[in-house]
């Protein structure tokens, strides 16, 4: 029988987390994905933008901010997926700034995800002309130190 790892919660010892230390397990079993959308790197058009970063499968997503760092301009429609599962509603960024909260995918308590997935933003009427914005997802994954 294999032996299982269980984190802990705890700070960083110094700096910024690396690409293994990013999804950070706090005290209440929550989990932190982030993703930076950035127009001068990543483009603005019409479609999906993949960030290379995934939700692991079984994760139940609880909660979306995002942090606009430079103004968004132009894309007044953008969704937050995991894979082909939206997590937010429509998203108007242009309208906004600095820290949001957006509501989860049909206001739900969580959503679960079935498979590993990709998280990815889909522009989908107006291409983006400028802007950078992070979003965070949180998340929890089932308790399997009992399996």
């Amino acid at each position: 029988m294999q032996a299982r790892l269980k984190l802990k919660s705890g700070k960083l010892a110094v700096g910024f987390p690396g690409k293994r230390e990013e999804a950070i397990l706090d005290a209440s079993g929550n989990r932190t994905e982030s993703v930076l959308w950035d127009f001068s790197k990543d483009g603005g058009a019409i479609g999906d933008i993949s960030f290379g970063r995934k939700l692991p499968a079984g994760a139940i997503v609880i909660g979306l901010l995002t942090d606009e760092q430079t103004a968004v301009t132009g894309a007044d429609e953008i969704q937050l997926k995991a894979g082909s599962t939206n997590l937010s509603g429509v998203l108007d960024l242009t309208a906004s700034s600095g820290v949001q909260a957006p509501a989860l995918a049909g206001s739900a308590a969580g959503i679960k995800i079935a498979s590993d997935s990709e998280l990815k933003i889909s522009i989908t009427t107006n291409a983006a002309t400028a802007g950078k914005v992070r979003f965070f997802v949180r998340y929890l994954l089932p308790n399997d130190a009992n399996s």
